[in-house]
């Protein structure tokens, strides 16, 4: 019996063992099943989630495209009606003033007092008040219709088509509304491939001006210069154009008297390109300054003149009478003048008892002048190092003179004085304050020479083309200020030198 009960016993234990191990083994199934399950749940959530994600991607970009398209057609919208303003009321039939009343009812307040009795009077004072500055034909070329363009090409010496004179380089307001306005610029852009050959053949859409990484509209791109030009007379089928240049002698002898050797060996050399490479139509102006500005010479294609006039400069001799210069009457009859803008006598010296207030005069006075104008200065540096051997401009002085430079178009190429022979680390350091105000210009410095014909060569031969591109930024009515910008080309394969900034309301002028 005993036998028995034990083999039951085990029987029953044997028993046991397997419905636990079937129950273990339907459990783990059902469990591995469920979390299958549920992975193919969670994997499908996940791209639910990833596909809904890149929708509102897509829909955010399609928003943000169409905001972008529609701030385009409301500005050309507002653009065209800001300048297209009819010069005289309508007179005559009745049909012609049925129209007019929509501008009188767009330029009264909703808020008027009393209403207008005779509401066909009311457009004929609108119009007549306010076309002067808004129908003002616009001198930009690139409202010609255009013809097939050709890939750009490298200045060369055919001859082009006459053209319209170029723009006077003074930004225009047009109204948009009440509150905001849009500024027409000019900038003066120089374009060259990697060996420094002029780019011609480029036009509007070629060119992008960002603000705070907002491009602008551009609204025209003209080219001007070319050996072809530099040299006419004005008459036949070639447009004429002038080269500006103005020399300035940064007068140093009186702090450093080891300037004297190298600012008499910089003025031979410069005597010598003026006799040998100055261009028929290049016109010169010769500045200097010590302790205030000094002027010896207005713009003159006179070579004789302009000799004169750098050596009086570089001898730091007395400058001359306040007069203005003219060129030959039959030849050039509106020879541009800087001295006709700039104070004289005792305002002058005055106005000018720092180096940068006397480059800011330069710039204000050249402002009338259209076209770029290139300043080229001879200086070991201006301004004052810091603690740690390090230039810092002058916040009293150097944002104003940026901003009068950049506003009159007057691209400043720096030259150091002692070129390849300078060697204290103290004067090295000032050749910052030559290279910034260079770079926010855009000219160029130029330090390791062994005379200055290499680098005056250089100047001038960038200088044998530069476009004039205008473009149209808006601000906000009755603001003034200075913005910042960047000019680039689509193509990145060209160089681009360009001013960084201009001016807008009030503060930039007429």
């Amino acid at each position: 019996m005993k036998r028995v009960a034990t083999v039951g016993r085990r029987l029953a234990l044997v028993a046991a063992l397997a419905g636990g191990a079937f129950l273990l083994s339907t459990g783990f199934g059902l469990a591995v099943a469920a979390d299958a399950t549920v992975g193919v749940e969670a994997a499908a959530q996940d791209d639910e989630k990833k596909k809904r994600k890149a929708e509102k991607k897509a829909a955010a970009r399609a928003a943000k495209e169409q905001k972008r398209l529609e701030k385009q057609r409301r500005q050309r919208g507002r653009t065209v009606r800001a300048v297209v303003v009819p010069s005289e009321p309508a007179t005559g039939s009745e049909p012609a003033a049925a129209p007019a009343p929509e501008p009188a009812v767009a330029t009264t307040p909703a808020s008027a007092p009393e209403p207008a009795p005779a509401p066909k009077a009311e457009p004929a004072k609108v119009p007549a008040a306010e076309p002067a500055p808004r129908t003002a034909p616009e001198p930009v070329r690139s409202a010609e219709p255009a013809p097939l363009r050709e890939q750009p090409r490298v200045s060369e010496p055919a001859p082009r088509p006459a053209r319209t004179p170029a723009p006077v380089p003074a930004s225009r307001d047009f109204e948009l509304s009440e509150r905001i306005r849009v500024a027409e610029v000019l900038l003066d852009v120089l374009v060259t491939d990697r060996k420094g050959n002029v780019i011609e053949g480029l036009g509007a859409e070629d060119f992008v001006v960002l603000h705070d990484g907002e491009e602008q509209e551009v609204t025209s791109a003209s080219f001007y210069g070319g050996p072809s030009e530099l040299s006419a007379t004005g008459e036949g089928a070639t447009t004429r154009t002038d080269r500006y240049f103005i020399l300035m002698f940064h007068d140093q002898r009186m702090q450093a008297p080891q300037l004297a050797g190298p600012q008499m060996d910089n003025a031979r050399w410069l005597k010598r390109w003026i006799e040998e490479e100055l261009q028929p139509n290049d016109q010169v102006a010769v500045f200097a300054y010590q302790a205030r500005l000094k002027v010896y010479l207005d713009f003159s294609r006179d070579r004789d003149e302009i000799l004169g006039a750098v050596d009086a400069a570089s001898r730091g001799k007395k400058d001359i009478e306040r007069w203005v210069t003219r060129s030959d009457p039959e030849f050039d009859p509106n020879s541009p003048s800087l001295f006709a803008n700039l104070p004289v006598e005792k305002e002058l010296a005055r106005r000018s008892r720092k180096l940068q207030e006397a480059l800011e005069l330069v710039g204000e006075a050249a402002a009338g002048i259209a076209g770029r104008k290139n300043l080229i200065m001879f200086s070991l540096g201006f301004g004052e190092i810091g603690q740690f051997g390090s230039y810092t401009p002058d916040p009293r002085y150097y944002p104003q003179m940026r901003e009068a430079l950049n506003a009159g178009n007057v691209a400043v190429y720096t030259i150091d004085t002692m070129g390849s022979r300078r060697r204290s680390i103290a004067s090295a350091s000032l050749n910052d304050s030559l290279s910034h105000i260079s770079n926010e210009t855009g000219g160029h410095y130029y330090a390791n020479f062994t005379n200055i014909l290499s680098p005056m060569r250089q100047v001038a031969e960038e200088n044998q083309g530069y476009y004039l591109v205008s473009f149209r930024s808006e601000y906000e009515a009755g603001t003034q200020g200075y913005r910042g910008i960047k000019v680039k080309v689509r193509d990145g394969k060209y160089k681009v030198r360009s001013r960084t900034g201009f001016r807008y309301g009030e503060s930039a002028g007429p």
